[in-house]
């Protein structure tokens, strides 16, 4: 019988303090959702990750585990192994504290007199300060490090991509016409607006087209198209791939050697871990009329390619 009360008495505060401690990590974690502003039991995802940066910012802390960003620090699943390694770390920045519910009954439960006789101000151990001295950095200071902050962060959502890509199908007017493998370049603008659930930005593409007529009397066309694109980052709602495949959908008017026209598509974007590279495959509808004879046709292309994301 006393082995099974020593037993008992050794294991029975693991096991309560294992009950508890998943209870008090979720109070702590909406206690940061709420000092963050973001409703109860919401996803830590980019947006969450973006909005405690600039917290901490706002306090002149400076996270160096934060500095690679959302998705080179491993995405969702990197962020949220952040916050349960730094959650009371975070707490103590904001200055907030969750107390154990038997902490809290414990604390109900004290006589009010009795803290206020054992609570007295120690007037003999106060001694004045010295040494304390405050640094202030000169101006210049301040104004460099002001700006290599705005430079990383109007830097922050810039993508450059280069893609080799070939036409796969084609209009009526262009099909006797030979195409070959071709180059495309494309930039999407680190600057976009949050409409619901789609991030939308700007981006702009250049990409080489060529259509060999096989008849001698008959023109072939090279030549390359240009223009400005609308790009929408669809991720949220397709979900196919995780937050590891960035998707997005492309519209916009094009302005080609031998005329005008619009271009439909999307970007498949396999981001590569922590590394500021992703592999890439896009997909094209290029419609465009001929400036010289008035008729028009249409092309569809597929390529792959590699990006650097800042």
């Amino acid at each position: 019988m006393m082995k099974q009360c020593i037993i008992t008495a050794i294991f029975l505060p693991i096991y309560l303090f294992a009950q508890d401690t998943s209870s008090v990590y979720d109070q702590k974690l909406n206690q940061l959702r709420t000092h963050l502003g973001i409703i109860e039991n919401a996803e830590f995802d980019s947006e969450v990750y973006n909005t405690l940066v600039e917290s901490l910012d706002s306090l002149g802390i400076k996270d160096e585990q934060l500095q690679d960003g959302f998705e080179w620090g491993g995405g969702r699943a990197g962020f949220e192994v952040y916050i349960k390694n730094n959650i009371d770390s975070l707490l103590a920045k904001f200055k907030m504290v969750i107390l154990n519910p038997d902490t809290l009954k414990s604390l109900a439960e004290i006589d009010s007199s009795k803290i206020l006789k054992v609570i007295k101000p120690d007037t003999v151990s106060l001694k004045p300060v010295k040494d304390l001295t405050v640094k202030i950095l000169p101006k210049e200071e301040i104004k460099i490090i002001k700006e290599e902050n705005t430079k990383k962060s109007s830097l922050s959502g810039l993508r450059l991509n280069g893609n080799l890509g070939k036409v796969l199908s084609r209009g009526a007017s262009l099909s006797s016409y030979s195409s070959f493998v071709e180059p495309s370049f494309f930039i999407r603008f680190p600057y976009g607006i949050n409409i619901g659930s789609f991030l939308t930005s700007i981006g702009y593409e250049s990409a080489k087209y060529s259509f060999e007529s096989s008849i001698d009397t008959v023109g072939s066309y090279f030549g390359s198209g240009s223009g400005l694109l609308l790009n929408i980052n669809i991720s949220k709602i397709i979900k196919i791939g995780g937050e590891k495949v960035v998707k997005e959908f492309v519209v916009g008017t094009q302005s080609y050697d031998h005329g005008s026209g619009f271009v439909v598509g999307y970007n498949l974007n396999l981001m590569l871990g922590k590394l500021p590279f992703s592999f890439s495959l896009s997909s094209r509808f290029n419609t465009i009329t001929f400036e010289e004879s008035g008729g028009s046709s249409y092309w569809a292309s597929l390529s792959a390619g590699i990006g650097l994301d800042l």
